[in-house]
């Protein structure tokens, strides 16, 4: 992914999709604002879970969250974190060499982060069993790859780049297995014919994993951006369902 050469420019607050299409109805499950640390605290990171949703209005209402609807709500967030680092780090990208080793560390960690949000981004406009189920798998091959941005990255030369370039890879790796757990919970009362994985988007040749040298997970940095802080998700349309029908 191509970062700013401003390092500081990474770290503005993160909006939310406000263009979000509404999504399911929430009626089919006990919660309120209880739920969301008993469900982030079945995470693997549960900080980085409560991090991206404590602010968002749906969270902090009385009214019940479904697991489905916490799904959905971090999707929405990780997608527009995921976008939000891409954007710079193909704008860096301009001002580096294509022969550069640098250029091959920032392009790879862009590519890996620009394929999970080809996947994210689908759902956000399909909260269908099917694509759910989809997107699990995708997650689940994915998360279990080796580190490919780390890899690109080890002959290039230190720099506040890439550093920056490793360390928002991995936070967007913890969100997006948080956003896995989340999935999981939820796909108990999903089904579907067929889960194979998204054919919008190939599957990448390695994939988000965890090294040696990587930072403590769940402990984000003070400077990371506020997931989910600024702009709530779309409200749900009453009655609506986005699940598919039988």
């Amino acid at each position: 992914m191509a970062m700013a050469r401003s390092v500081a420019h990474l770290f503005f607050p993160i909006l939310l999709i406000s263009t979000a299409p509404a999504v399911r109805a929430i009626t089919d499950a006990a919660g309120g604002p209880g739920y969301l640390q008993e469900a982030c605290n079945k995470t693997l990171f549960p900080k980085v879970c409560m991090h991206a949703l404590k602010d968002n209005p749906e969270c902090q209402a009385e009214t019940a969250v479904t697991p489905r609807r916490l799904a959905e709500l971090l999707v929405y967030v990780s997608a527009e974190v995921g976008m939000t680092v891409a954007a710079f780090a193909h704008h860096e990208l301009n001002a580096i060499k294509d022969d550069d080793v640098l250029y091959k560390c920032i392009d790879t960690c862009s590519e890996d982060i620009e394929e999970a949000v080809a996947h994210l981004s689908a759902l956000s406009r399909d909260f269908s069993d099917a694509r759910f189920l989809e997107v699990k798998s995708w997650l689940t091959s994915t998360l279990g790859g080796t580190a490919t941005c780390e890899d690109a990255c080890k002959d290039a030369p230190v720099s506040d780049i890439k550093n920056v370039c490793i360390t928002k890879s991995f936070e967007f790796e913890k969100l997006l297995r948080v956003t896995l757990d989340l999935i999981t919970e939820a796909s108990g009362s999903m089904s579907a014919e067929v889960a194979l994985p998204p054919s919008d988007a190939s599957a990448p040749s390695g994939g988000y994993g965890s090294s040696a040298g990587a930072p403590a997970y769940g402990a984000p940095s003070p400077d990371a951006p506020a997931y989910g802080a600024s702009v709530p998700a779309p409200a749900p349309t009453s009655g609506q369902s986005t699940a598919s029908t039988a």
